[in-house]
């Protein structure tokens, strides 16, 4: 499995969420407009791939593939807190512990943090960690 096939992957579950909220979705790398409006609400996707871990001596021993995302609940300020952390008690279920792309596993509960607050969006970032085995 190659980094691109991982992220592929992922980017596609959030895809079929995005569409399934109803939410536009900013994606690393690509042009993004965000919706306007007072009441408007969109998705912003960051990929974190970290260390390879080496589990065996041989060159074509396992190794560890392991990173994050965070998915966040964007909207414009003037709303409440509630708008986002609804965007996020959906994001947690969608992408519970457990959940498979590519390989790859969500290796424990997402979790929120801390509200990200600017003149033009409020975020709420939801931390989602993933790893898997690979040979070779």
């Amino acid at each position: 499995m190659t980094d691109s096939e991982i992220y592929d992957a992922f980017a596609t579950l959030v895809a079929r969420f995005a569409a399934a909220a109803s939410l536009p979705c900013s994606y690393p790398g690509l042009g993004f407009t965000p919706p306007t409006g007072a009441d408007a609400r969109w998705l912003e996707l960051q990929w974190f791939p970290n260390q390879t871990q080496n589990y065996g001596m041989a060159d074509d021993g396992p190794s560890l593939l392991q990173g994050f995302a965070q998915l966040s609940a964007c909207y414009r300020p003037g709303q409440g807190i509630m708008v986002g952390t609804a965007i996020t008690d959906q994001i947690i279920a969608a992408f519970a512990k457990g959940t498979t792309f590519a390989g790859m596993r969500v290796e424990r509960k997402p979790w929120t943090s801390s509200i990200i607050q600017d003149p033009e969006r409020h975020m709420h970032p939801v931390t989602i960690r993933w790893r898997g085995f690979v040979s070779g």
